[in-house]
């Protein structure tokens, strides 16, 4: 391997790092002011992946948000373009991390047996599982 190329894969990889470092910032700080406008009594969503283990909607996986309904007696998932699916609370959840750097998963088993997978960012995890009623550990 010439030297051009071993200086420009170290340039590529610089870049990479950089930009992965000021996209998790951001990722970060929106995340940080989502949080901030939910403390405050704002109905702000969850932005997340869901994906349905089991039932019609098995094989979607798909970006969305993670919502109050408006009943407040379910969380609702709205993906662009699709109809908004009612998820039912008060399940159990286990949070996983995520491949992807930033991320946790949220396993979530509803009470009538839906087993649904959300991703969602580090600082969002607590506010997901609160949407979706899942009790907290410290409280048991």
């Amino acid at each position: 391997m010439d030297l051009i190329t071993l200086v420009g894969c170290a340039v590529l990889a610089l870049v990479a790092f950089l930009a992965g470092t000021l996209m998790r910032r951001a990722v970060a700080r929106r995340a940080a002011g989502r949080t901030a406008a939910a403390a405050n009594g704002a109905s702000v969503a969850v932005p997340c992946q869901a994906r349905w283990r089991q039932g019609t909607r098995r094989r979607f996986f798909g970006y969305g948000r993670l919502g109050a309904g408006p009943d407040g007696a379910a969380a609702v998932f709205k993906a662009p373009l699709r109809p908004a699916v009612r998820v039912p609370v008060g399940g159990r959840a286990a949070v996983r991390e995520s491949f992807r750097p930033g991320m946790r998963v949220l396993e979530y088993r509803s009470p009538d047996g839906q087993r649904i997978d959300f991703q969602v960012y580090d600082a969002e995890a607590d506010r997901a599982a609160r949407l979706l009623g899942v009790p907290d550990p410290v409280d048991r």
